[in-house]
């Protein structure tokens, strides 16, 4: 039952992060009419209210905003983003209910990492909803924090419920014969290879952020994308949101791509890893880690830039669970102590 219910918040969480995704591309013009030249123009407007917002007192920043929004170009008042919101709201309360579901009833049946996930998970949530109270903000780095903390969560129930998985595959085996060497052969150095490419995957979550928070998703809107700076501060996510000069976005984009490679290539050797043991779950992996090239490259050629962004978003939180429930697994696979609850 606690594995049904972690994997049901789990996907509600990349719910939401796909959701939280598409409001807040469709508020930045990401796939408006005329792209790009539209999403330039709504972006020159966007940091001309924010620096106007800026450099005015409390009142002159009201009154401002409350004009500029009238005027804004922005899908604020789209059916479509007004469905976004309400999908978002509705499967936070579930996922809040859930997480504490599984806490509360699944803990006595918890062992040692199983317990920090879930601890973490219920962290993760409360600091979620606090984020939320600030959310939107001309900051990055509240974005990015409802970004990485929406895939830690998504890592942290897939975590659960692999683990829960593995200890009834290894109470369901006699004696010593349920060992996790016996349950998942070949995979001894699987679950070091899914923490490293967890890591890298928050990473390019970092880096994501960033382009989109620097109004760069158009800068490299052909395969060859000369020209390139690299500019530190334009990484910097408590800088405010404003835009960056072609040449430092498109090195946001090549650091971007150059981790994404790295992680590709994570990705694959965990797949050959997994391919005997777990085959589907190899799959599952190398179908994912291919997607979500195909949707960031979409996103930057600017081929349906909405749906592809809100995409990489989605696949990324699946890309956590399925990282996370490879090295779960492995752990919940540990021979249980006579005893123990299963």
């Amino acid at each position: 039952m606690i594995r049904v219910l972690a994997l049901l918040a789990c996907l509600l969480t990349v719910c939401i992060t796909a959701s939280s995704a598409f409001i807040r591309h469709a508020q930045n013009g990401v796939g408006c009419d005329g792209w790009p030249a539209c999403y330039r123009a709504a972006q020159a407007a966007a940091d001309a209210r924010a620096a106007d917002a800026r450099a005015a007192d409390a009142a002159q920043s009201r009154a401002t905003a409350d004009a500029a929004a009238a005027t804004a170009p922005t899908a604020e008042a789209s059916g479509a983003v007004r469905i976004a919101r309400s999908l978002h709201r509705v499967s936070a309360t579930l996922v809040g209910v859930l997480v504490l579901l599984v806490a509360v009833f699944g803990w006595s049946s918890m062992r040692g990492a199983e317990r920090i996930a879930a601890a973490v998970a219920l962290g993760d949530t409360v600091f979620l909803a606090w984020l939320g109270r600030y959310t939107p903000h001309d900051l990055p780095l509240v974005t990015l924090g409802n970004l990485v903390g929406g895939l830690l969560l998504a890592a942290a129930l897939a975590w659960i419920a692999a683990a829960c998985r593995g200890r009834r595959a290894a109470s369901a085996l006699a004696g010593p014969a349920g060992s996790a060497g016996s349950l998942t052969p070949g995979t001894a150095g699987a679950a070091r290879i899914a923490l490293a490419a967890l890591a890298l995957l928050g990473l390019l979550a970092r880096g994501g952020t960033m382009i989109g928070a620097r109004h760069a998703i158009d800068a490299c809107d052909t395969p060859q994308c000369t020209g390139a700076r690299f500019d530190p501060a334009a990484m910097n996510p408590v800088r405010a949101t404003v835009a960056v000069d072609t040449a430092a976005a498109r090195g946001m984009h090549l650091a971007h791509r150059a981790v994404g490679l790295v992680f590709a290539a994570l990705a694959a050797l965990l797949a050959l890893r997994l391919r005997s043991a777990r085959p589907a779950l190899a799959a599952w992996l190398a179908a994912l880690a291919l997607a979500q090239i195909l949707l960031g490259a979409g996103t930057a050629l600017g081929t349906q830039a909405l749906t592809t962004a809100t995409l990489h978003n989605a696949v990324a939180a699946l890309l956590a669970a399925a990282l996370a429930a490879v090295a779960g697994g492995r752990e919940g696979a540990q021979p249980v102590p006579d005893g123990a609850p299963a």
